[in-house]
């Protein structure tokens, strides 16, 4: 990543962090004040996402930083190890708003009508907080994309999640001004559940950033093809590819004809790795081993 690059990744966190302290106070003081549960479950989403936006902010310095004698592949993987992190915040907030909700639903069953319904104004805090999470899943998913940066996509996600789990809190809140103040605890648990859905799907794609997986198999299939096109390659003898993060390494054995001088042989080589590094920009460095093609 380029010096403006982490500038502007940076810069976006720290909007980010600040919007989100905006939210979570926003939401819990109208929420606590008005007697809103599906906005304070919102708030106590934002304020998971200010310790989002902490981490992300320090783990960004670290994970841009140029390799160096102890990391000499970069230290990228500083992102994913907070990318999982993610995944274990949005869990924990996940079933702690799941579990107040089910208990305020179980609540109304057996006691209907103790209950005071949220107060009108905590609607209108609910639809401001979904126009500013709109706006910041945009404003995210823009600078993630433009950088490609898998935390950056990740807290987008999280934005777009926040702006349906938003949705859910703004509806249950209309609704319970008519009388169904139930609905307020029924849109604290779907915004749960939204919730838990992206804590799932951060885990397993972190898991494959950490334990170097290979990527889907058509990807590996171009490669193995566009090496085999390079002329002088007679076979493939063995492929790897893995993920690093966004970006990958390749290793792969050639066989090339066994009569060739070495200097041949290396040229060969080099053009395999120039030509896959080229065609693939996501690869970091592709290794090649020549092996003797005896079969010629």
């Amino acid at each position: 990543m380029t010096t403006d690059s982490k500038k502007e990744v940076l810069q976006a966190v720290r909007i980010g962090l600040l919007v989100n302290i905006g939210l979570a106070l926003l939401k819990l003081i109208f929420g606590f004040w008005g007697n809103a549960r599906a906005l304070i479950s919102d708030g106590l989403n934002s304020a998971s996402d200010v310790l989002i936006s902490l981490m992300i902010l320090f783990v960004l310095k670290l994970a841009t930083q140029k390799p160096d004698y102890d990391h000499p592949y970069g230290h990228e993987k500083y992102e994913g190890l907070a990318y999982f992190v993610l995944g274990i915040i949005f869990f924990s907030t996940a079933i702690y708003i799941g579990y107040d909700a089910i208990m305020g639903i179980v609540g109304h069953i057996q006691n209907p009508g103790d209950v005071a319904s949220p107060h009108l104004f905590t609607v209108f805090v609910s639809i401001l907080a979904l126009a500013i999470k709109y706006f910041l899943f945009h404003y995210y998913m823009r600078i993630g994309k433009k950088h490609q940066s898998p935390t950056i996509q990740a807290d987008a996600k999280n934005h777009l999640i926040d702006v349906f789990a938003t949705s859910f809190s703004v509806v249950g809140l209309t609704i319970a001004q008519f009388g169904y103040v139930m609905f307020d605890d029924i849109a604290a648990f779907f915004i749960g559940l939204f919730i838990l859905r992206l804590a799932l799907q951060i885990l397993k794609e972190s898991v494959s950033f950490l334990t170097d997986q290979a990527p889907e198999k058509d990807e590996v299939e171009a490669i193995h093809q566009t090496i085999l096109s390079i002329e002088g390659v007679i076979s493939v003898d063995d492929l790897k590819v893995r993920k690093h993060m966004n970006q990958r390494y390749v290793d792969v054995e050639i066989g090339v004809k066994s009569n060739h001088t070495l200097e041949h042989a290396h040229k060969i080589a080099e053009r395999v790795h120039h030509h896959v590094e080229e065609t693939f920009p996501d690869v970091l460095h592709c290794m090649v081993h020549v092996n003797p093609h005896r079969n010629i």
